[in-house]
């Protein structure tokens, strides 16, 4: 069955409910379950289809297994507690028999991002169809938009051109020329981050990317380099209806214009050809001088503390930038 198809189902309610709770286990690298234990047998997980976001705020992920089509939903007891218990729960296992047809007899269109014209069930948006480490970005950064979706491509070019993936980041980094959603897509999905010193981010107003492992990228050709040269992701043309959303003078039906081109674009960066979304080259890069730990002291002057590195030594031991400033 295609995703459409599994999205009608559902709609349908041709669902065999279950509601139980399971043991998961679960990949922390790529955020998605590998297989789940359900009365005394194991169920492996052959593909992650969809994850989204249920109404009570709990992750939902649609899996094709080795025995099926089943949703899981990830229980916490409070989500306000980093060290909050989680529960797995095997809600419904989707009917695998004929796909379902419309009232003309036709079946629903092949899977992919085909356009506006696919059908799909009412109250269902066209951007529960995303990829799922693009859906984990989207739930991470606060909602899915067309620079998540930027960064979201660059990430696959960079693991189908370098080898790059989160659990070999460390031998990487990621360099940003802007300071845009992408970088947050970027971050999650190759495991580059800023807080491991791996991710460096320079608001040029570009969505240029390099790419490179430290031990070689300074080698003629050994660095990846990808800048935006298409358009798809460009809102400018909403951009008096989003400042009437902003100052809440839009209303209803004008939000929904604007979510509309939103999705659209989000589509467009999704379907773009590679060639046509980016330009593509190999360079010579030296990588970013990285310190590998943080030593810290206490400011002389305002008494905060201060990563060492980043301090200026004084008469009476060592100052933060600020409090050096202000002595001069």
């Amino acid at each position: 069955m295609t995703i459409q198809e599994i999205l009608c189902k559902i709609e349908r309610e041709e669902i065999t409910v279950i509601y139980e709770e399971v043991l998961v286990q679960f990949d922390n690298t790529q955020q998605t379950p590998l297989g789940f234990k359900w009365r005394g047998r194991h169920y492996e997980v052959f593909k992650p289809l969809l994850v989204s976001k249920c109404p009570e705020g709990n992750l939902q992920y649609i899996l094709l297994t080795d025995k099926g089509i089943f949703t899981l939903i990830l229980l916490r007891d409070n989500d306000d507690s980093t060290l909050s218990r989680s529960r797995w729960l095997l809600n419904y296992r989707v009917r695998d028999d004929e796909p379902t047809r419309d009232s003309s007899g036709a079946a629903p269109l092949p899977d992919g991002f085909s356009g506006a014209a696919s059908p799909l069930p009412q109250g269902i948006s066209k951007l529960t169809l995303a990829p799922v480490q693009l859906s984990n970005a989207a739930y991470y950064h606060g909602h899915l938009c067309p620079e998540l979706a930027i960064g979201y491509r660059a990430a696959q070019i960079a693991f189908q051109e370098m080898g790059l993936s989160r659990e070999y980041a460390p031998q990487f980094f990621a360099i940003a020329e802007n300071m845009s959603s992408a970088i947050e897509s970027l971050q999650l999905i190759t495991g580059c981050t800023i807080g491991n010193r791996n991710f460096f981010a320079y608001d040029f107003g570009k969505h240029v990317y390099y790419f490179g492992r430290f031990s070689n990228a300074h080698e003629s050709g050994k660095a990846l380099r990808l800048a935006l040269t298409s358009l798809v992701a460009d809102l400018s043309h909403k951009g008096e209806l989003e400042n009437n959303i902003m100052a809440g003078q839009a209303g209803e039906a004008g939000v929904k214009v604007y979510q509309q081109a939103v999705d659209d674009a989000v589509e467009k960066v999704l379907n773009c050809p590679e060639e046509e979304l980016f330009s593509k080259s190999w360079i010579s890069l030296y990588p970013p001088l990285v310190i590998a730990r943080q030593n810290y002291a206490k400011c002389a002057g305002c008494g905060e503390v201060v990563a060492a590195e980043k301090s200026i030594l004084g008469k009476n031991g060592v100052y933060c930038r600020d409090c050096q400033a202000k002595m001069f």
